[in-house]
């Protein structure tokens, strides 16, 4: 038998065994995970999940794939068509930027190698949970929120431009984009999205449920405390070192716990940029499930998003110094750092990017 198996066979009986042990705290994490699904993450994903169906089946991934080549080949190696994965799943969250990678690989849009490639830097946390549930719900400073968002995007970009150096020999190939040969009905893309968007959101809200009752079965059992303890070398407070650890299995409750920890905000937020980058236990099934008909190298992936994760952490802690400088000041009504701002605090990107796609394309015809 393999050891994978054994493993899930053992994570398997300790999970009936909590349920039988704490059936109370068991089925009020159930309950609450419920309970999140229902009223933030159904309503938030399943519309964009619609309305993103319609637009692949319309065939928006290839006229966006023909204005942004000339974007998306000096950054990432990459043809236009990765844009339309990257963008959206930065404008939804997780794991949107999965599901529309799995579509173009079954639509023969892209190969595996492709996939696998934009997998790394495109299934990354949404704005609104950044902005609306960890800087001003959990830290109350929206501000937090937009430089959390600004280091995962970077940190993303990151991830993106050195996996195109880290790859093998392996050039590829350039895409040919073609309209769909005939139009669709608006009913039939319609119905369809629909139906593919119903099933993904069970899937999500399964993997969640699941992960919110082994993170409460181990929080039970000691588990977490136990690791803290273990950890007490390292120079944070046990507060910060249990949110860490839970984060890595959930990240919402890790980013919660962090924001209880009495060590320093710039700390504790750098943390959350690691677990939201990363994303998590729970957010790694739920991506390996609507991935379920891509066959990816899970390592790779996995690698992937522990250097997005570090990146993203990075960009944050440098980034802090100037965030920190404007936070002390009096915001105005409209400024960089309101709700307000969100479309114009990004217009600058696409130069940059522009710009680092310059960059790359110089170096690699250096090489």
């Amino acid at each position: 038998m393999k050891k994978s198996a054994v493993s899930f066979g053992f994570c398997t009986c300790f999970l009936i065994y909590a349920l039988l042990r704490y059936p109370s705290a068991m089925l009020a994490a159930s309950a609450e995970s419920i309970q999140l699904w229902l009223t933030k993450v159904f309503p938030s994903l399943f519309p964009f999940m619609v309305a993103c169906g319609i637009l692949l089946r319309i065939g928006a991934a290839e006229r966006m794939g023909k204005l942004l080549h000339p974007l998306m080949k000096p950054l990432f190696g990459l043809d236009g068509i990765a844009a339309f994965p990257f963008f959206l799943g930065i404008l939804s969250g997780y794991p949107m930027g999965a599901k529309i990678t799995a579509q173009l690989y079954e639509n023969k849009q892209i190969t595996l190698k492709e996939a696998q490639h934009i997998l790394v830097f495109s299934n990354n946390p949404g704005p609104l949970f950044l902005i609306g549930t960890i800087g001003a719900g959990f830290f109350g400073m929206p501000s937090s929120g937009y430089l959390l968002l600004a280091s995962s995007f970077f940190g993303a970009v990151a991830t993106g431009i050195l996996w195109r150096f880290c790859r093998k020999n392996n050039p590829v190939k350039h895409h040919t984009y073609f309209l769909p040969p005939k139009e669709i009905p608006l009913t039939e893309a319609l119905s369809a999205s629909v139906a593919d968007a119903i099933n993904t959101i069970l899937l999500i809200g399964g993997y969640l449920i699941l992960f919110g009752a082994v993170s409460e079965a181990l929080e039970q059992a000691g588990l977490f405390h136990s690791l803290t303890e273990f950890l007490f070398f390292l120079p944070l407070s046990a507060e910060s070192l249990q949110g860490f650890c839970s984060g890595i299995l959930e990240m919402t409750n890790g980013a919660y716990l962090l924001s209880q920890s009495s060590d320093t905000l710039r700390l504790r937020l750098t943390l959350v940029a690691f677990l939201v980058s990363f994303g998590g236990l729970s957010i790694l099934g739920q991506t390996l499930g609507v991935l379920s008909s891509v066959p990816i190298n899970k390592k790779d992936y996995l690698k992937g998003k522990l250097m997005n994760a570090l990146f993203s952490s990075l960009f944050f802690w440098f980034f802090y110094p100037f965030f920190e400088q404007k936070a002390q000041k009096a915001v105005p009504a409209f400024s960089f750092f309101t709700e307000t701002a969100f479309t114009l605090s990004f217009l600058w990107l696409l130069p940059s990017l522009f710009f680092i796609g310059v960059l790359c394309h110089a170096i690699t015809h250096k090489r």
